[in-house]
């Protein structure tokens, strides 16, 4: 009898210093959402890598289900681009929102077929519309196009721009999990060593 008490009270207070310390440490770190627009799933794969190289401490979701952010410190921004314009779902957001998240916003990416000076446009055009913020990193990554996943009107658009292009219109993944958890990284340094 006297060793269950014993056993209880210690159970006991070892749940209470645990939670204690997890209050601690949750005083500390921020709290991180990355919200992103993907048409076709490249753009939510790249979002739950980065994620990963934040230790998985964002709370990762789409820009068409997104609730209450006011427990939020700090939100990633992420969009597929579609015809040279950011994915609907973030556009929506952002023409809903973008008042309530701008001074929250440290980081933006995009996921695109464009490298080099073309995709760096689309993040200048994303900042812009995210109210002409200057995030602390932003980031462009390769997509995937899976034809079996498009709607039979992007399937037509496609096929006929590769048509014209003189190009194959071939399936194709540019999607690189090592670069989006090294941009994950990146971000959880930058935040972590910002002035509180």
């Amino acid at each position: 009898m006297k060793f269950r008490i014993v056993l209880c009270v210690v159970i006991v207070g070892v749940c209470l210093l645990s939670l204690a310390k997890g209050i601690e440490a949750g005083n500390d770190e921020k709290r991180v959402a990355i919200i992103y627009g993907s048409r076709y799933g490249s753009t939510a794969q790249t979002a739950e890598w980065i994620a990963e190289g934040m230790q998985g401490v964002p709370k990762v979701m789409s820009a068409k289900d997104v609730g209450d952010l006011s427990y939020y410190d700090l939100i990633i921004l992420g969009s597929g681009i579609y015809g040279g314009q950011l994915q609907e779902d973030m556009r929506a957001f952002l023409a809903e929102r973008k008042e309530e998240v701008k001074s929250k916003i440290v980081a933006l990416f995009v996921v695109c077929g464009s490298t080099g000076p073309s995709a760096e446009r689309y993040l200048d055009m994303f900042a812009a519309e995210c109210g002409g913020i200057t995030p602390i990193l932003k980031r462009y990554f390769g997509g995937w196009l899976k034809k079996e996943l498009l709607s039979p009107e992007d399937y037509q658009i496609l096929e006929n721009y590769y048509k014209s292009a003189n190009q194959p219109f071939e399936n194709y993944d540019e999607t690189d999990k090592t670069k989006c958890v090294e941009f994950g990284k990146e971000i959880w340094e930058a935040i972590k060593n910002a002035p509180q």
